[in-house]
C-alpha cells in the first residue's frame, strides 16, 4: 500500500486489468532429413532458400545411384517457392556419418575436428604460426591461427583467421575452447600434449605447421532412432507449426511417420505432413486402405509428387541426368498452408484455384473427377491440373477423415491448434495468481477481447459473437470449490469453426411459360 506523509496531489498508476493475448504464427515449418553438410543433430532456423545455402549448401548432385537423393534440398526449395516464410533445418544421417579430422603430429598432442560430419570438412587445412618462437613455456607462447583451403595451385587460401590464441588451459585464449566457439568451420580442438605441442609448432620454421582434416563420411539415411532424438529437442520448439520428413514415406518408413504423429498429438500444436512413395499411384481405392494410413487428425497427405526441373542437368554438359526430379508433395503443401495463413488467415482452407503450385514442371499422376471421387472421401488431398489454372491444391481435408469427423478439415484442426497455442502463451500471468472472482473476470475479459477480434477477422460462423465463440469461467460454471481448493481455475472457449465449400451445388430449374 502507498504511504500518503503530506498533503497533496499523489498520481498513481493502476493497472487496466486488460493483458491482450498476442496471436501465435501458425507456418514455420520444420523439415528434418539428410544434407551433405551443415549443422548437425541440431535445429538451425532460416527465413530463405539463400539460408539453406549457406547453412546446408543448397541443391546436392546425386553423383552415384547409391548416393542419397537430394529430396531435402528440394523440399526446402519448393516450400519457400510456394510461399514459405521461416523454418526449422535438421540434419541427421546414420551411423556411418563422421566429421573430417586431422593431428598435429603422429603423436596427437592437438588434433583438430570438422564443425559437422561430412566429406565437406575432407581437405579444409588449420595453420598454426607461432607469434614469437622463442618463448618456450606454455603460458608464455601465443599462436596466429588460420583456417582455409588450398585453391587449384595449391596455394593455401584463409577463410578465417584468430590472433594471439593460446595452449594454456587456464587462457582467456586457449584454442581448444575460442577456436570452436568462433569458427564456422572447426567443431572439436583438444590439446592432449601441450608441450609437445609448443615444441612441434616451434620446430615449423617461419612456415607455420599445417593440420590437414581427413577421414569425414556422409553417412546415409537416418533410422527412427535418430528422428527420434529430433523430435525430443522439438518439445522445446514451441514455435514449430508443420512437420515434414523429407527423406521418409509412409510406404517404407512408416514407423518413423507414426513417430512424428505421436509427437504433434502430444505437443497438440503442430501437424505433420507425411508423404507417400514417389512411385506409389493410387488406381483405386483398395490402394489407399491397403496401405493402413493413420486415423489421426494431426496428419494431412498430398498426391501426387510434383516434378520439377534437375538444376544440375545440361543438354550438351550435363545430359546423362534425369531431366525432372521428383519433389515431396508435403513441401509444397506446406508452402501453401503459409502462403494461405499470411493472406487470408489459418482458417482458410489451403486449396482452391487461387493456390496455384509453382515451381513444376509436372505432375508424377493424373488425378481427375474419377480418381478424386474415391481420394476425398479416404483423406487424400489431390494435385490437380485444373484448365486456365495449372496445377493447384484440390482437396483440404485431415487423415481424420473418417475417424473422427469432427476435425475432418485441416483449417479446423489448425484453427484449433492456433487458438489453443495463443490462449496458452498469453495467460501465463494468471499463474499464482489469487483464483477468485477478480482473477476469473479478468481472463474473460482478456480471452473474449481476442476471440472477438478473431471473429470480426472472419475466423468463425457466426453473424454475431455470441453465435460465433464463448468464453466461460466461473464457479458453478466451469469450477466447483473442489477445483479452486486444488488450485484450479479452468475456463472453457468455444468456437463455431468455418469449414470449406467442398461442395458447391447448383440447382436449375427450368421456367415453364405460364398462359
Amino acid at each position: 500500500m502507498p504511504s500518503y506523509l503530506h498533503p497533496g496531489v499523489y498520481i498513481e498508476e493502476i493497472p487496466s486489468g486488460s493483458k491482450p493475448i498476442e496471436a501465435v504464427g501458425t507456418s514455420t515449418a520444420a523439415f528434418v532429413g539428410y544434407a551433405d553438410e551443415g549443422p548437425f543433430k541440431e535445429p538451425t532456423f532460416i527465413t530463405s532458400w539463400e539460408d539453406y545455402e549457406n547453412n546446408f549448401g543448397g541443391f546436392r548432385e546425386r553423383k552415384k545411384p547409391e548416393d542419397p537423393d537430394d529430396l531435402m534440398g528440394r523440399a526446402v526449395y519448393a516450400f519457400f517457392q510456394n510461399g514459405g516464410g521461416k523454418a526449422y533445418i535438421v540434419r541427421v544421417a546414420d551411423d556411418a556419418a563422421a566429421p573430417a579430422s586431422g593431428a598435429l603430429t603422429d603423436s596427437d598432442p592437438l588434433t583438430v575436428e570438422a564443425f559437422s560430419p561430412g566429406l565437406w570438412g575432407n581437405g579444409l587445412r588449420v595453420r598454426i604460426t607461432a607469434q614469437d618462437k622463442t618463448k618456450d613455456k606454455v603460458n608464455e607462447a601465443l599462436f596466429d591461427v588460420e583456417v582455409g583451403r588450398e585453391d587449384d595451385n595449391l596455394t593455401f587460401i584463409a577463410q578465417e583467421s584468430y590472433d594471439a590464441l593460446s595452449l594454456d588451459k587456464d587462457s582467456d585464449q586457449f584454442i581448444a575452447e575460442l577456436l570452436p566457439e568462433k569458427s564456422e568451420r572447426v567443431g572439436k580442438v583438444t590439446v592432449a600434449n601441450a608441450g609437445d605441442a609448443l615444441t612441434a609448432i616451434n620446430t615449423a620454421g617461419d612456415s607455420g605447421i599445417t593440420i590437414e582434416l581427413s577421414a569425414g563420411a556422409n553417412g546415409d539415411i537416418a533410422d527412427k532412432l535418430e528422428y527420434d532424438d529430433v523430435f525430443s529437442k522439438f518439445l522445446k520448439y514451441r514455435d514449430i507449426n508443420i512437420i515434414l520428413l523429407p527423406d521418409k514415406n509412409w510406404n517404407d518408413d512408416k514407423e518413423t511417420i507414426q513417430s512424428a504423429i505421436s509427437h504433434c498429438e502430444t505437443m497438440k500444436n503442430r501437424m505433420v505432413i507425411p508423404d507417400l512413395k514417389p512411385t506409389q499411384e493410387l488406381e483405386k481405392a483398395k490402394d489407399i486402405t491397403d496401405m493402413k494410413l493413420t486415423t489421426s487428425s494431426y496428419a494431412a497427405i498430398y498426391y501426387p509428387w510434383p516434378k520439377t526441373r534437375n538444376p544440375f542437368f545440361d543438354a550438351e554438359k550435363n545430359p546423362n541426368v534425369p531431366r525432372l526430379l521428383p519433389v515431396p508433395a508435403s513441401a509444397y503443401a506446406a508452402g501453401q498452408w503459409a502462403k494461405t495463413d499470411g493472406n487470408r488467415g489459418v482458417w482458410k482452407a489451403p486449396a482452391g484455384v487461387a493456390n496455384g503450385l509453382l515451381g513444376l514442371n509436372k505432375l508424377s499422376y493424373t488425378v481427375e473427377d474419377a480418381e478424386q471421387d474415391y481420394l476425398n472421401p479416404l483423406g487424400i488431398n489431390a494435385f490437380r491440373q485444373l484448365p486456365n489454372y495449372g496445377a493447384v491444391v484440390w482437396g483440404s481435408r485431415t487423415l481424420a477423415t473418417k475417424a473422427d469427423p469432427e476435425w475432418r478439415y485441416i483449417p479446423v484442426r489448425r484453427t484449433a491448434m492456433f487458438i489453443e497455442e495463443s490462449i496458452f502463451n498469453g495467460i501465463h500471468w494468471a499463474v499464482f495468481e489469487p483464483n477468485d472472482h477478480r482473477l476469473w473476470s479478468a481472463l474473460r475479459l482478456n480471452i473474449e477481447s481476442f476471440m472477438s477480434g478473431l471473429h470480426r477477422s472472419g475466423a468463425f460462423q457466426g453473424e454475431k459473437s455470441s453465435d460465433a465463440y464463448f468464453v466461460r469461467c466461473g464457479l458453478g460454471q466451469t469450477m466447483t470449490q473442489g477445483d479452486i481448493d486444488r488450485g484450479q481455475v479452468i475456463v472453457q472457449v468455444g468456437f463455431a469453426p468455418l469449414k470449406p465449400a467442398e461442395f458447391v451445388i447448383v440447382r436449375i430449374q427450368q421456367k415453364v411459360g405460364q398462359k
